[in-house]
């Protein structure tokens, strides 16, 4: 299993990207993140033997931040546009495609004074079943 860390808040993809026309492209907060991001994993994770590039992998993705308002009402935040950027910058430092993802959860952790972003990677083994819709 790969535990990645990346302790800063991951932003929306909506203010990651820009468009002109039909063109879509990365500006230059979220070539700057993802550069951050590919660092990060770099220094954090040393000897990938022990993952097979070509397995059927589970990924969790933990997101800490604070989820609710002033008020104490859940805030209007997007955690799949954030998540998005976020397993595509970690697939990339690592040089798996993120088709061989099958199992993937994600969850929102609240937290008043911690943002950051927990990715788990593992194999899945023989025993267990994948049931795709």
């Amino acid at each position: 299993m790969i535990e990645i860390t990346i302790p800063k808040k991951t932003p929306s993809v909506n203010h990651l990207y820009g468009q002109r026309g039909f063109r879509k492209f990365i500006k230059k907060e979220g070539k700057e993140l993802r550069e951050y991001i590919i660092g990060l994993i770099k220094q954090q994770i040393h000897a990938l033997t022990f993952l097979n590039c070509e397995m059927k992998l589970r990924v969790e993705v933990n997101i800490h931040e604070n989820w609710f308002t002033q008020k104490n009402e859940v805030a209007r935040k997007d955690i799949a546009n954030r998540e998005k950027f976020l397993i595509d910058s970690v697939f990339m430092a690592l040089g798996i495609d993120d088709k061989f993802i099958f199992i993937h959860t994600m969850n929102k952790i609240q937290s008043k004074t911690e943002e950051k972003a927990i990715i788990r990677i593992e194999e899945i083994g023989e025993k267990e079943t994948v049931i795709l819709n």
